[in-house]
């Protein structure tokens, strides 16, 4: 995939990252004949959808599972596109998301509205009419975005015309809490609990996120979850060669620098090894606020444009336990369902403070060698596990410029001690599995920023809040010419929002991407 030498000019459009939004825009903009030049600074292209290898056991990075996959829906169909066809995606089961809360409290979340609903019922039955209004809601909320996104694309100046006449039920939604959505429904705090307990997809608690965020990842995964058959590395192995195949190319351990430019326009980008390619056009698919405060000069960050972007927070950031196991997994508590457990009922909890508290407040736990039907265990039956929780950036900031092989004796210990500490709560949750581990590695916050160079390790971009929704600088054309934003920052979080965000850019580059909504019957 990675070109010996590149030649510095003779690209249309320059995109800089790998991640699914950088892929899609630059793919998108390949269907149209255009030449891209992806430049990434990892070893692996991807981004948050790439995998990794140890002792012959293979572990994602950011893909889970995945909604929306099926051949009538968006995502599922931009994705084959995309790829020419080639991604082949499985649903993971009848039952995606299985969730354990005190008390004895387990339900499963199913690929089907219907059972979704029967089961939420089973567990609350005096609590029908907030139920049926939650789902009326929901489908409300998540349908309010289209006229939004689009208006995005649109000068700022038309924007704010159509705006106020096309955009008032998204505004509405985007900017209503998620609590304050469910307060205004239901005194039961079990249920609210059970209704939010998804909000690990998108890394904001009740109190603090969109409602339309929290109902648009909601109703995703209503027709199930799904994942990669051969593993998420297939994302980025298929969608690599339309580029390829258009003329463009990928240029990896390549990390930009800067952006070279004449007065307000772009020219093209200056690596840290001090190459310069040129293209009239520059895509940035790094996040938002890692576009102005890395790439541009420091005359333009203290734009007022650039400053409303860089006053957005981040979403939070994560630790990750990579377990290898050998033997039958299923029979010690292994799913294909993800399992996500709650040490409490107060949905408020979501970061773990391992200075307060011994334990983490969740524990999400992903088997994905079991949801890969190409997966081959052996005979020794070797698979997999992903131990995610969510943890303040600011017990890691000190430490954000050290030299990962280098760090200090204080960080060493501090990280074993949190890893050892969330092994051990699994484990205890999950004894079975204790016997089978016979490898195991830890990610924290500066593991992400080293190999994925998000600002503050956040794995989601942009906290998904109502302000990132009022921010009218957040666009997928910046005020410079030539330069551009795609990916989860343009759009919504996780895969899917990223892919959709890269679409957008895509569309706003190129009127003829548009077109293809038609062509795929959307």
């Amino acid at each position: 995939m990675e070109n010996k030498k590149t030649a510095s000019h003779g690209w249309d459009i320059i995109v800089i990252g790998s991640g699914i939004g950088g892929l899609t825009c630059a793919s998108a903009l390949a269907h149209q004949g255009k030449k891209v030049l992806v430049l990434e600074q990892h070893y692996v292209a991807g981004g948050m959808t790439h995998t990794f290898k140890r002792k012959g056991f293979l572990w994602d990075v950011g893909v889970h599972v995945l909604g929306e996959m099926t051949p009538d829906r968006l995502p599922g169909k931009l994705l084959d596109w995309l790829s020419d066809g080639n991604i082949q995606m499985e649903s993971v089961g009848e039952v995606y998301d299985t969730f354990y809360f005190p008390d004895n409290f387990k339900i499963e979340f199913p690929d089907n509205i219907d059972q979704f609903r029967a089961n939420l019922l089973e567990k609350f039955p005096r609590e029908e009419k907030a139920i049926d209004r939650y789902f009326d809601l929901v489908i409300e909320a998540s349908s309010s975005a289209k006229s939004h996104f689009l208006g995005r694309n649109m000068p700022m100046w038309l924007e704010s015309i159509t705006s106020p006449l096309l955009n008032r039920k998204f505004k509405h939604w985007s900017q209503a809490t998620t609590k304050s959505v469910l307060d205004s429904i239901t005194d039961n705090v079990r249920l609210k609990a059970v209704l939010v307990s998804q909000w690990g997809y998108y890394g904001s608690p009740p109190s603090q996120s969109s409602f339309f965020m929290h109902a648009g990842t909601v109703r995703h995964f209503w027709e199930g979850g799904f994942y990669p058959r051969g593993s998420a590395k297939t994302i980025a192995e298929n969608i690599l060669p339309p580029i390829e195949s258009a003329g463009g190319a990928i240029q990896l351990r390549t990390s930009v620098a800067d952006l070279i430019m004449d007065g307000n326009k772009v020219l093209g980008v200056r690596t840290e090894k001090g190459e310069e390619f040129y293209a009239s056009k520059v895509v940035s698919a790094i996040g938002a606020k890692a576009t102005v405060g890395n790439l541009l000069p420091l005359n333009y960050q203290r734009k007022p444009w650039a400053q409303n972007i860089q006053g957005l927070k981040q979403s939070p950031c994560h630790i990750c336990h990579y377990i290898g196991f050998e033997g039958d997994i299923e029979s010690a508590g292994a799913t294909k369902s993800n399992q996500w457990f709650y040490e409490s009922w107060d949905a408020e909890i979501t970061h773990w403070d391992p200075d307060k508290t011994e334990t983490c407040p969740i524990i999400y736990a992903s088997f994905p060698s079991l949801k890969d039907s190409l997966h081959d265990p052996g005979e020794k039956m070797r698979h997999t596990a992903e131990l995610v929780t969510f943890v303040p950036w600011e017990f890691f900031s000190k430490w954000d410029n050290s030299n990962k092989r280098t760090r200090s004796e204080e960080y060493q210990k501090f990280k074993a001690d949190i890893d050892q500490r969330l092994l051990n709560q699994f484990f205890k949750l999950r004894p079975g599995l204790k016997d089978l581990c016979v490898y195991s590695d830890f990610s924290t916050p500066l593991s992400t920023t080293h190999y994925c160079r998000p600002t503050e390790g956040a794995i989601y971009g942009l906290e998904a809040t109502p302000a990132r929704f009022t921010c009218r600088d957040l666009r997928p054309k910046l005020p410079i010419k030539g330069l551009y934003l795609a990916g989860s920052d343009v759009a919504t979080g996780g895969v899917a929002g990223a892919m959709i965000g890269g679409f957008l850019t895509a569309a706003k580059i190129d009127r003829g991407v548009l077109g293809v909504l038609k062509g795929l019957k959307i």
